[in-house]
């Protein structure tokens, strides 16, 4: 399968202690998008009689949309459909990254790490993005949940990533918000790294992860040993 655009320029030379790749997540560890996830989700419901709390949203949201789905009481032969609504609701919208983000996946490929980008989002609503924020053609690859067969938890676009990337699980690192991302990681053989504010500390320890990073940009620079200002 044809995915992201690879760069052209060539590859730096990478230290031996940095991983071969680091693969990201896009809502909550690229982009501000739980705001967004959260009023595209209030809409598509709506169509079905459905309600969600905020409180509900915030204690209970996961990327693995069947869970979800199955959760807030979804009849299963909607999910498909739920699914295209809210992809149409989120397309509409706009994100940020943030900040030091777009910095710290630049710096990842200056020192020869190999960068990609495994979400359980649409390729629909991913890929506009990536030009507006000036991110095209920094991920050398990219899978969405409509690529694949089964989306997170399961490893497989992880897997298809990493193999296009031509890295092995082992020498990569998956940085992602949630345990839902850990969880794929672990399924993959891949080591991870938790960033954001989405999924709290406290949570993660539970999960065994000893740290939580502030964003991706505070994370790259412990991973290549530079002072942040």
């Amino acid at each position: 399968m044809t995915t992201g655009s690879r760069a052209s320029r060539p590859a730096a030379a990478r230290p031996e202690h940095l991983p071969a790749a680091a693969v990201f997540d896009w809502d909550g560890t690229i982009v501000d998008t739980m705001a967004m996830i959260y009023r595209a989700n209030v809409a598509s419901l709506a169509h079905y009689g459905i309600t969600m709390s905020r409180a509900w949203f915030r204690e209970r949201y996961t990327p693995d949309w069947r869970k979800g789905y199955r959760e807030l009481g979804v009849p299963e032969h909607l999910w498909d459909e739920m699914a295209g609504r809210w992809s149409t609701e989120m397309a509409r919208m706009r994100p940020k990254a943030f900040p030091w983000a777009r910095g710290g996946l630049r710096r990842l490929r200056s020192h020869g790490v190999r960068v990609g980008l495994v979400t359980a989002s649409t390729r629909a609503v991913v890929e506009p993005n990536l030009a507006r924020l000036n991110l095209e053609g920094v991920f050398e690859t990219a899978w969405y949940s409509d690529d694949v067969a089964q989306s997170k938890p399961h490893p497989e676009a992880l897997f298809r990533a990493l193999d296009e990337l031509g890295v092995r699980p082992e020498d990569t690192i998956y940085v992602g918000d949630t345990t839902v991302d850990l969880a794929m990681a672990s399924a993959a053989g891949a080591r991870f790294a938790a960033v954001g504010t989405t999924t709290s500390s406290e949570v993660f320890r539970e999960a065994g992860v000893d740290r939580v990073y502030g964003g991706v940009g505070e994370w790259t620079d412990t991973l290549l040993g530079l002072q942040r200002p």
